[in-house]
């Protein structure tokens, strides 16, 4: 039999590196552009520009967001979101590694 990790740890890594290469792209446009000391022209699904970004908690009874979060508080929160994301890919990773092991004990104990 062959070691296998689980679905969700396998599902929960690769959600964690979707959430990485996703924040670093956005943080990417947003250094490039605050470099040349304008605001990034980045826009809504109906074409308006955005004078920062939104953080909240998806619709629902407790939908709650905030708008125009400043460019200016942006990089530092991505860039703790991202460190946050790898830090739950190591400890992802040593599940993942106990899981294979353990499936490797009990396929030798048979």
């Amino acid at each position: 039999m062959m070691s296998e990790i689980t679905r969700q740890t396998a599902m929960d890594i690769a959600l964690a590196w979707r959430e990485i290469e996703t924040a670093e792209k956005l943080l990417s446009e947003i250094e490039e552009v605050r470099a040349r000391n304008s605001n990034p022209d980045i826009r809504d699904a109906f074409g308006r520009p955005q004078t920062g970004l939104q953080l909240g908690v998806p619709s629902g009874s407790s939908g709650l967001r905030l708008f125009d979060v400043p460019w200016e508080m942006c990089a530092p929160i991505i860039k703790a979101h991202i460190s946050r994301k790898r830090a739950l890919i190591a400890t992802l990773s040593a599940q993942a590694r106990v899981e294979l092991d353990s499936e490797a004990i009990r396929s030798a104990a048979k």
